[in-house]
């Protein structure tokens, strides 16, 4: 079980420290994409550090057989690890140009060996800081930019897309809704969504660790500077999470006034605006009946229409050409005009079939499973579903560490509730064969 406390720093060997240092750079650092967009070294410094944690890591392992003749690792870790490379080598025999060798995410697996969740709550302080800061700075980037200022430089990320820096955050294009001044604070990720993804995950850990509810709320409620519809629901559901663990208690009269406060004072005097931004995209098109805009639901459309079309994409994936690239890869890196099939729950099914992307699903029905077994945390597990469903990448570069980590701290729960819940029932069984052997004996 997690403490709530942070353990302290004497506890840890130099080792440990280190590895929870390089967990807070795969989970939070690596995907800063953003700031790539404007100085285009950082992308070496990344890939450096990388091969950096990566040397360390192989020189710990040869100094623990030296010494011990053995090595302590993750054992779920290494079954997804194994799984994984071994499945993806069958698409070679389809894709002969295919690059299924995942270099990074490998490097990530093979990172993940190590952990330990004694590292989970020193971690979670750290990145916290770090969220909060970047969000605050996004939300003074944002006023910035709303009474009229102009970015402070310009670049472009991943497919050519524009990207400023407002004084303190990073943004895309700014709307043309209120004069033109809205921006969507992206902090130093490639865009708004991601800001939010990496938020909400920590506010996940945050409650899997039992840190204070207070902070993860004011977290989460400030992440809607990002004007991200799935962080608007996660922050719904957890608040809910919070009904039901407060439902009894008057603190959570306190998070109710909150959230009608800031209902009250943010967002009815521009409810035109905000609407614009959260919902247009849930918008029914008349003329194909189906959910669509600036969402996924086309996305969605566009992927059923592509596996009806062939069955064997189930399987194998989309053809890729010469370069060994598929359309969603050209859409993602290239920015190509065309179909789109990216960011929707059947896309990693479209860029590697089922021998690969069958890892992001065994993630959702996990989640879910948890959800079932875990009542306690049924809201939380329901909103990383969500996350996942929305964003599907699993197995690209830092992304791949986010549902790993999320995995192996719902494990470690779900283990516990599994073993409290056999230890009741044995006791309570127990406890019934005594009492009936007794009242036997009675006369």
């Amino acid at each position: 079980m997690y403490e709530n406390n942070v353990l302290k720093c004497d506890k840890f060997f130099n080792f440990d420290k280190f590895y929870i240092a390089s967990l807070f750079f795969y989970c939070f650092l690596a995907g800063a994409h953003g700031l790539a967009g404007f100085f285009p070294f950082m992308k070496l410094v990344i890939h450096c550090t990388w091969f950096l944690i990566t040397s360390v890591l192989m020189l710990f392992i040869l100094r623990q057989f030296i010494q011990r003749g053995y090595t302590r690792i993750n054992k779920g870790v290494l079954v997804i690890f194994f799984t994984t490379v071994f499945l993806s080598i069958i698409p070679l025999s389809f894709h002969v140009t295919t690059k299924y060798v995942f270099f990074f995410p490998y490097l990530i697996f093979l990172f993940f060996l190590f952990y330990d969740k004694k590292y989970l709550s020193p971690f979670v302080d750290v990145a916290t800081i770090f969220m909060l800061v970047l969000i605050i700075f996004a939300i003074i980037g944002f006023l910035y930019a709303f009474v009229g200022k102009p970015p402070i430089m310009e670049g472009s990320v991943q497919g050519g897309r524009s990207y400023y820096w407002y004084l303190t955050t990073g943004a895309p294009k700014i709307s043309n809704l209120l004069g033109g001044n809205l921006i969507r604070p992206a902090g130093v990720y490639n865009e708004p969504g991601a800001l939010s993804y990496y938020l909400c995950t920590i506010c996940f850990l945050r409650v899997f660790a039992k840190k204070s509810d207070t902070v993860t709320f004011v977290l989460l409620l400030l992440g809607n500077i990002t004007f991200s519809a799935i962080h608007a629901i996660i922050f719904i559901l957890f608040v809910l999470h919070l009904a039901v663990k407060y439902k009894k208690k008057k603190v959570f009269s306190l998070y109710a006034i909150v959230v009608i406060t800031a209902t009250i004072v943010v967002y009815l005097p521009i409810k035109e605006t905000m609407d614009s931004l959260l919902f247009t995209r849930f918008t029914k098109a008349n003329t194909k009946g189906i959910i669509e805009g600036t969402n996924r639901g086309l996305l969605f459309n566009n992927a059923m229409g592509v596996i009806k079309e062939d069955n064997t994409v189930l399987i194998w994936g989309m053809p890729r050409d010469s370069d060994g690239l598929s359309p969603l890869d050209r859409e993602k890196f290239k920015n190509i005009d065309g179909d789109r099939y990216y960011d929707n729950p059947l896309s990693p099914i479209l860029q590697y079939g089922i021998f690969v992307a069958w890892l992001y699903y065994f993630y959702l029905s996990f989640f879910l499973f948890c959800g079932v077994i875990d009542r306690k945390h049924f809201f939380i597990y329901v909103a990383i579903f969500m996350m996942l469903l929305q964003r599907p990448d699993f197995l690209s570069y830092s992304i791949t560490s986010i549902p790993l980590i999320l995995f192996l701290t719902s494990y470690d729960l779900l283990k516990n509730r599994i073993k409290k819940r056999m230890s009741v029932k044995k006791y309570s069984l127990g406890a019934t064969s005594k009492l009936l052997i007794w009242e036997n004996k009675c006369p």
